[in-house]
This record gives C-alpha cells, structure tokens and sequence, in this order.
C-alpha cells in the first residue's frame, strides 16, 4: 500500500498535532538550509549571527514539540485509536507512533539544551576545518573534550527514557532505531573475523594481475561537475526539486523532498574519481529524500520521514559502492570521458582500468578513500573508540595513540600526522557520537537490497551498461523510498529481502566482486 494523501481526519486532537508537525517541519527545513548556506555561500563576518539563528531555531522547534496542548492532544488521539480504531488506517497510526516518539525524546531535553547542541554542532564545524588544514590535534582537543561531556549528560537522560544497557547505546539508538549494542557487536565482530581472512587473500589475487594504470592528466573541475549532475540526474536525481553544490567543508546532504541540497568535496583537477565518488554518495542520499512520500498533508509528518541513518547510508552505499563499483558502471562511463576531458586513448581512462582502480584492495589511512573491503575496519576503529570514550574508559586525549595502536595492529598502517588520523572526520567535532556504525550498517542493508534487486530484475548489469537506471530507481522507489516510516528499518529489509539484516550479505557480495573469476 502507497501513501495517499489523507482525507480529513475524524479526530480532531489528531488533525491539530499534524499541522503542529507541519509547522516544526517548516521551521526545521528553513534551519537545514541556513546551515547549508553556512557550508556553501555565508561570508566570514555572518558566522556569529548564524550561530545564533540555527540555535534559535532549534529552540524554537523543540519548545513547539513539548509544548503543554501538544501532550495533551497526544494524549487524546490515542484515546481516539483505542475508541474508534477502526478510523485509523496503518499510515494515521503509524503517523502518531512518530509524534509520540518525537515528543517523549525531546521531553527528557530543556530547550537550553537543544539550543546549545544546534551550537556545538555548528561551532565544531567550523573548527574542525581549521584543525584539519593545521593537522593541529591540541587545537581541537578542548572543543571535544565539551562535546564529550555535554554527550554523556544528554546519554544519562536519554538512557534512562528509552531503558538503554549503557550511555553508548542509547546515543546508538538515535541513529539506528530498534538494535541493540549487543546485536551490532555480533554482526561487527563476525565481519572483523571474515574479512580480516579475506583481505591477504583479495590482495594476493590482485598483485598477480598487470598493474594498474595511474591517472597522470589534468581534469578540468567544472567538466567534473558536469559530470557529476549528468551522472546523478541520470540516476533520477531532479534538479527541479534539488540543486548540487561545492564545498571545503566534509560533503553533506540536506532538505526535504522539495528542495534537496548536495553540497560535495571540491574537486580535484588531478582526480576525478574522488569528486564522483562524493557525488554518488551524496546523491544517493539525495535520491532517497527526494522519493519520500512527503506530499500535500503528509508534508513534514513523522510517517513521512527517512528511517533513520542506517537505511540513508544503504542508499548512499547502494549508489557509490553497489552500482558505482560495477565493470558495467564504467563500460558505460569510460567512452564519455574523452571528449570530457580531451584525452585521446588514455590507458589510464579504459572501462578495465577504471574498474581496477576503484576495486583496487589495500589498507589505507583515510576513511573516504578505502576500499570496500578494508572500509569496514575504518567504522569499526571508530565504533570502539566512541564506545570506550561514552563509557568513561579512555578520554579525548587518549584517542590519538588508541588510533595508532589499533591500525598498525590490525591494518599494519600508523598515521604519520593527526590529518591522517584522528583528524580526518568532522562526526565528534559536531556530536555525532552513536553515527558511524550506520555506514557499516548501511553497506550491510545496501548489499541486501542488491542481492533481492538482481533476482527482480534479471537484466540489471545490461541496464547499467546502457546507462538505463529507471528500472532500478523504480525498484528503490516502490519498495524503500515512498515507504517513509511506515514500518521499522528491520521489518521494512524483512518485508522487501524476506530476511532479517545479517552481515552473510555483504561478506557474499565482497567474495563475489573480489575473489571469483
């Protein structure tokens, strides 16, 4: 069943708290897009007033959530499903499941606290540029340390709502609604158990092959950029509804369905692998916002909604390393890039070699640039250290020799400077403890889909070969986009695989891509 468009509502408690939720949701999307003005367009001397109105609005939106009618119309909807249940269908309900579990999280919250993690979260941003150009670890150090404290005060409260085993976990739980530590653990633990036996293996098969090409030429960066909004319209981006940017900052996505905003790493005219890299990522991201069924007035309602990071990730990672890392992705590439770029018979630039390049296996130092197979390792070394951090088992000054000893251990790498290493990322600069794990997650569930998407559509490889992704977006779209929230992430993989999440998916789809003929 697909979303329509409600009729009025019989229950007027129930009619009140959606128009509440369309206005929060107005206010939330105006904040989304100052923030990605911050990123793109906002000149130095705003910063300070900008602070001020993204952390207003945050405030804002939360004294709107847990304002006294809204519990008590809460309250009185739910009375109206025990007595007229009948007048509710799946979509209502489960609409007014999201608003109570809106409510009950920012409840545990003041709005002091709220506003000020809108302006940690912003501060640590920019900062985190800073420190990153400097490779300057000591600089950021006190801005973590207050980010780590004001997180374990939030993961006290939050803990304590939602009856979480331990702080980390409750900040897990933000990001990926319904699992527990326990569960992640098992799936990390079995992954790191896998693929550390799979990598000598990947590595040793590929270094019996020809080397590998390097790309030696000049890439004119606004040629990459067309590339990338051809690519990505292509996939079934609508530039109509949304709009791709550059940026200095770590790339992002943002918005509504409406007006989706890409903002991608700056390119670079020595290789335009990492800009398109970005591009897919960021606009599968882009993709799933702009399907979300958040139209006429279920615009802005909780049902309406993404189902969390671990199923955005999946649709970033289905787009970048599923599809983008196909031989047939690049046959259909690799013919457009000459006149692009005004090579001639680069053999750097072939289908084969391109291919290679992007499947190439071997440990690197930075997250963005691994390869799938060692990718894993890189959320797992940070899943460990946000873990042992929360818990009061180590302190921020403690995470850059963690870091050290646990690549050169497990990867035989050690970081030559805090850039390569603790640095790279901008998540604890701006709180996001509780969201790495999500990209493991997410590869997990993107694997999934893609073993189901090849059994309902045969022709897939030829399709991508062709450049013809209308079968896939289709795909995408009638069984994980116009979904919204209407079901957990679980049932939701469940109904569409007919299997629960399990990591089997991902170790089969890396054996077949890396270690068959």
């Amino acid at each position: 069943m697909s979303a329509e468009v409600p009729t009025q509502h019989p229950c007027h408690a129930y009619r009140s708290l959606m128009e509440r939720h369309r206005n929060v949701g107005r206010l939330a999307a105006i904040a989304e897009i100052i923030s990605r003005d911050f990123l793109t367009a906002m000149p130095e001397g705003a910063y300070m007033n900008r602070l001020d109105q993204i952390s207003y609005l945050h405030k804002r939106i939360h004294n709107d959530i847990v304002c006294c009618d809204a519990q008590r119309e809460l309250e009185e909807a739910q009375d109206h499903v025990e007595a007229h249940g009948g007048l509710w269908d799946e979509w209502d309900r489960a609409n007014l499941q999201g608003m109570v579990d809106i409510f009950r999280s920012h409840s545990i919250q003041t709005p002091e606290t709220m506003e000020e993690s809108a302006r940690i979260a912003n501060e640590g941003r920019r900062l985190h540029r800073e420190v990153l150009k400097k490779g300057d670890w000591s600089a950021g150090v006190p801005h973590l340390k207050r980010v780590v404290d004001f997180t374990r005060k939030m993961a006290e409260k939050k803990a304590k709502w939602r009856g979480s085993a331990t702080l980390y976990e409750a900040l897990v739980q933000d990001y990926s609604p319904g699992l527990d530590l326990k569960t992640i653990w098992k799936w990390f633990n079995q992954l790191d158990r896998e693929l550390l036996q799979m990598l000598p293996l990947v590595m040793e098969r590929q270094s019996q092959r020809s080397k590998i090409v390097e790309m030696t030429g000049s890439f004119d960066p606004k040629a990459q950029m067309w590339l990338n909004r051809a690519l990505i319209e292509m996939l079934g981006f609508d530039f109509d509804r949304g709009s791709l940017h550059e940026t200095s900052h770590s790339p992002v996505e943002g918005g509504t369905p409406d007006d989706t905003r890409l903002v991608i790493k700056t390119a670079d005219s020595s290789n335009f692998l990492d800009s398109l890299k970005s591009a897919l990522h960021e606009g599968g991201h882009g993709l799933y916002t702009q399907g979300l069924p958040a139209k006429g007035e279920w615009a802005y309602q909780p049902v309406a909604q993404d189902l969390g990071t671990m199923m955005h990730e999946s649709q970033a990672l289905f787009v970048e390393m599923i599809l983008g890392r196909t031989p047939e992705f690049f046959r259909f590439l690799a013919p457009r890039l000459e006149g692009l770029f005004h090579t001639i018979r680069d053999p750097a630039l072939t289908a084969e070699n391109l291919y290679r390049i992007k499947t190439n296996v071997r440990p690197t130092l930075n997250r963005r640039q691994a390869d799938e197979v060692t990718y894993f390792f890189h959320i797992f070394l940070r899943f460990q250290i946000e873990c042992d951090l929360i818990e009061g088992k180590i302190e921020v000054e403690d995470i850059p020799a963690y870091w050290t000893e646990w690549m050169h251990n497990k990867l035989g790498i050690m970081p030559q400077n805090h850039a390569e290493g603790v640095l790279q990322d901008v998540h604890w600069f701006v709180g996001k403890f509780g969201y790495f794990q999500s990209y493991t997650l997410g590869h997990m569930v993107a694997a999934q889909i893609f073993e189901r998407m090849r059994t309902d559509i045969p022709q897939i490889f030829g399709k991508i070969e062709r450049g013809d992704f209308r079968q896939v977006q289709y795909w995408l779209h009638k069984n994980i986009y116009s979904k919204g929230s209407l079901m957990p992430a679980e049932a939701l993989l469940k109904d569409v695989t007919g299997y629960k999440a399990s990591p089997d998916f991902l170790i089969s789809h890396l054996e077949n891509r890396y270690l068959s003929d």
